[in-house]
């Protein structure tokens, strides 16, 4: 009996194990689980600076409120 694995990375195009989650926010607002919209550029700003990150597309943690 021949037992075939098959992971999710081995089919992506890249290849890789990192991923690239840019696309979630393309273009607009993040959603915050308690449904506040925080501006592109403040999210953006706060997962750079890893004091948020995106829990199934939704914003989690703490962002500045101004630039």
């Amino acid at each position: 009996m021949n037992i075939t694995y098959c992971f999710n990375h081995a089919l992506s195009p890249a290849g890789g194990l990192v991923e690239d989650f840019s696309y979630l926010s393309a273009e607009r607002d993040f959603m915050t689980p308690d449904g506040r919209l925080v501006p592109r550029a403040l999210g953006e700003a706060a997962l750079l600076k890893r004091t948020a990150l995106l829990v199934g597309g939704l914003l989690v943690g703490f962002w500045p409120t101004q630039l």
